[in-house]
C-alpha cells in the first residue's frame, strides 16, 4: 500500500481528477486491502487509505511473470544497513505519530501510567523481543505469545 501511496503522490500531477487511471500491481491481496472498509483497517492503512481517497483509479493485479518490464533493482536488491536504517527510520516516525494521537485523548499522567504498566507486563515485553527479532519461524515463538501470532504483520 506503501507503494500505491508513493506513486500517487509522486505522480499527483498527471493523475489527479483523471478517472481513467489504473494501477496494476503483482501482489493479489492488495485490491482486498484497498477495498477494506477504513474502519476495520489497522491504523497504519488507515492512513494510508485516507491519502489515496482524493484520486480515482482501479488496482487491477497482474502476476509478476506477466510483466515484461520489471525493476531490475527492486527485485534484485541486497539488505543493507541503509535498507535497515531506513525501515528503523520509518517505525520511529510511525512512533512518534502514535504518541502525538495518544496525547490528543490522554494526559501525560495517564500515558505514564499506561507506558509503566506495560513495562511491567512481563507478556508485553515477550512480545516487543519477538517483534523485534521476528516472526519468521513459530518454533522460537514462546506459548505466552503464541496467540498473537495472527496480528504479526498487521
Amino acid at each position: 500500500m506503501a507503494v500505491i501511496v508513493f506513486a500517487v503522490t509522486r505522480f499527483h500531477t498527471y493523475i489527479y481528477g483523471k478517472q481513467d487511471v489504473t494501477i496494476t500491481n503483482d501482489h493479489r491481496p492488495m485490491i482486498a486491502i484497498y477495498k477494506k472498509s477504513l474502519s476495520s483497517a489497522p491504523r497504519r492503512l488507515q492512513r494510508m487509505l485516507l491519502q489515496l481517497q482524493r484520486y480515482t483509479f482501479q488496482l487491477q493485479y497482474v502476476p509478476g511473470t506477466q510483466h515484461v518490464v520489471a525493476d531490475t533493482l527492486s527485485l534484485a536488491c541486497l539488505a543493507d544497513e541503509t535498507t535497515q536504517r531506513a525501515d528503523e527510520d520509518i517505525a520511529e516516525i510511525m512512533d512518534a505519530e502514535q504518541l502525538d494521537a495518544l496525547k490528543m485523548v490522554l494526559s501525560p499522567a495517564t500515558i505514564e501510567l499506561i507506558r509503566s504498566a506495560a513495562n511491567a507486563d512481563d507478556q508485553y515485553q515477550l512480545l516487543r523481543r519477538q517483534i523485534d527479532v521476528g516472526w519468521h519461524d513459530a518454533s522460537i515463538v514462546q506459548s505466552a505469545i503464541k496467540e498473537f501470532m495472527t496480528f504479526a504483520y498487521e
